[in-house]
């Protein structure tokens, strides 16, 4: 089995995605814990916390990975994430988005802004910063946020396979919605392709 790259005390390496709902956040946790578990064998869990149902309230995503044979039985939202995850950079301004960090966590942001900005906007002190432009990408591909999100996570999570996501992609789509295939890989390959992070110290 593969290894996870961290670990927290309990054993789990974890992920939150934030995002308001129709930006198919949902749909990215599962597809990223389905391919965890399918594609590199590690025990995965994902499940969703909503405000309300509504198009534009706060959505958050939870996906737990582990590297041992136990089952994950622990369905408590992600308090302290390994990777978060941020659909809409706005967000920031009336949900603690990057709240129970640790200092080397990794912020995803899909915004058209530098990764210094960013940091500055989300006011962290260190850890790693990532910008993808998913929203823009995602008008160019005639596609959705979610896909190019995925792409950034799937580079970012070095330790889940990229090919095997790509098989998902392909075949979540292909029966219902065939035209939908090509676009979709392309959006996904554009997110992992074009995401740009960078490390900042930790003040001493």
């Amino acid at each position: 089995m593969a290894q996870l790259p961290k670990k927290n005390e309990l054993g789990y390496f974890e992920i939150r995605l934030e995002s308001i709902g129709g930006l198919g956040a949902n749909l990215a946790g599962k597809m990223l814990a389905e391919s965890g578990v399918v594609g590199s064998g590690f025990n995965g869990v994902s499940f969703s916390s909503y405000g309300s149902e509504k198009k534009g309230s706060p959505v958050k995503a939870h996906i737990r990975f582990c590297d041992t044979n136990e089952e994950i039985r622990d369905t408590t939202p992600v308090e302290r994430p390994h990777i978060v995850g941020i659909f809409h950079e706005n967000l920031a301004k009336t949900v603690n988005v990057i709240s129970g960090i640790y200092a080397d966590s990794i912020v995803l942001v899909n915004s058209a802004r530098t990764p210094e900005e960013l940091k500055e906007k989300l006011k962290l002190v260190g850890g790693t910063v990532a910008v993808v432009d998913a929203t823009g990408i995602a008008l160019e591909e005639k596609n959705r946020v979610n896909m190019a999100m995925l792409g950034a996570l799937f580079r970012l999570c070095d330790f889940l396979d990229a090919d095997h996501m790509r098989g998902v992609i392909r075949k979540s789509l292909e029966k219902k919605y065939p035209h939908a295939v090509e676009p979709a890989l392309r959006t996904f390959q554009r997110g992992y392709d074009e995401v740009q992070f960078r490390a900042f110290e930790l003040p001493e």
